[in-house]
């Protein structure tokens, strides 16, 4: 509401919508154990050389909507090289590539998506990731690897699946259990 860059994996903390809410309220939400919520700008000086995938949301049907795609810019500016701005919403990706040529962008495809016509996104548009659901059949994911895309998958909860997207060469996997990805790619082949 107010132009900041709130770090936020849902439309709300704390019960209260990031979009429509000061991060002078959101600022004061406890999210546990002294936890607070962070801004993009504090969470890049806190770990200066670890790589991001920054997520845009901003889908037309969500609240705090911007057809300009001004969050989406404003975090792009801030990209560094190794960083990455994905969105669902494929026209936020060409606005960045057309003021941000140098950065990197990836096409973000839900479970139902067609991850054929992503690729294609990706190849016309010039971007350089696909970011598929892990459900998405693994043939599309081979063919965006073959055609030169990186591509991780998310979300990988299970041994298995890491391991099988492991051996075929994914540039990285989304997950919500670290120690589990790290304990199947750090494994020797």
């Amino acid at each position: 509401m107010d132009g900041k860059l709130v770090l936020s994996h849902d439309p709300d903390i704390g019960g209260l919508d990031v979009a429509t809410h000061t991060w002078q309220v959101l600022d004061e939400i406890d999210l546990g154990d002294g936890h607070k919520p962070a801004l993009l700008d504090e969470a890049l000086a806190a770990v200066p050389g670890l790589n991001f995938q920054f997520e845009i949301k901003n889908l037309p049907h969500q609240s705090g909507f911007e057809p300009d795609h001004r969050v989406a810019l404003e975090t792009a500016e801030r990209a560094r090289p190794g960083d990455i701005v994905t969105s669902f919403y494929w026209p936020s990706l060409d606005a960045v590539l057309s003021v941000f040529p140098d950065v990197v962008t990836g096409v973000l495809v839900g479970r139902s998506g067609d991850v054929d016509e992503a690729i294609e996104v990706c190849l016309h548009g010039s971007h350089r990731a696909l970011i598929p659901s892990v459900e998405l059949p693994t043939l599309g994911l081979i063919r965006a690897l073959e055609l030169g895309l990186m591509v991780f998958p998310w979300v990988v909860n299970e041994t298995e699946r890491a391991e099988e997207l492991a051996g075929l060469g994914v540039s990285g996997i989304i997950t919500d259990d670290p120690a589990l990805v790290r304990q199947v790619v750090g494994r020797d082949s």
